[in-house]
């Protein structure tokens, strides 16, 4: 086992649902005694940007109560234990805006806030998407899908208005591979 630079003084869990969250006091490697709050768990996240064959985007707008905000963002959600992250990223397409997709790009993973939690984001590109059913959203999911030209979610992401860091990264990742294959201009 490798030695950490960190020593775990105290442990203890504030809760385990919806995720687990924990409380430690650790001595850092200068000596100081901190008290650091996170979630520990690694769990792994699919955001899919979902393109019909018209060019456009298959956003959501959800309302995020933290932020007291809707804010438009792609269509993202938990891999559930034992699932496969392709089969995951599809599930939370057909969830969240009754969408399926054809061909699935994936793009790097990311730790998006390894300062409290360990998730593990995956972005990937939902080409040939068609809404197939209407939503099924869950208990808490209060949003709406918004069909948009391409270079309009660009526009929005350039001047500031997608405020979704993970939905941010998703769309930087993916304009290479856009511009690469035609869907929109350098």
């Amino acid at each position: 086992m490798k030695e950490l630079p960190w020593e775990v003084l105290e442990s203890e869990a504030l809760a385990d649902e919806p995720v687990r969250i924990v409380h430690e006091r650790v001595r850092t490697h200068t000596g100081a005694v901190l008290d650091y709050y996170y979630q520990p768990k690694p769990i792994q996240v699919v955001f899919t940007l979902p393109l019909t064959p018209r060019k456009t985007a298959l956003m959501i707008r959800q309302y995020r109560h933290p932020t007291r905000e809707f804010l438009l963002e792609v269509p993202a959600g938990k891999v559930d234990p034992g699932e496969e992250i392709e089969a995951a990223a599809r599930r939370e397409l057909l969830e969240e805006v009754g969408a399926e997709a054809g061909r699935l790009v994936a793009f790097p993973a990311f730790y998006p806030q390894p300062s409290f939690n360990a998730a593990v984001f995956n972005p990937f590109l939902a080409l040939e998407s068609r809404v197939v059913r209407p939503p099924q959203l869950e208990s808490g999911e209060l949003l709406e899908t918004v069909e948009l030209p391409l270079t309009e979610v660009y526009r929005l992401l350039e001047t500031g208005s997608i405020k979704d860091a993970s939905t941010a990264l998703t769309l930087f990742y993916a304009r290479p591979w856009l511009r690469e294959h035609g869907y929109c201009q350098p």
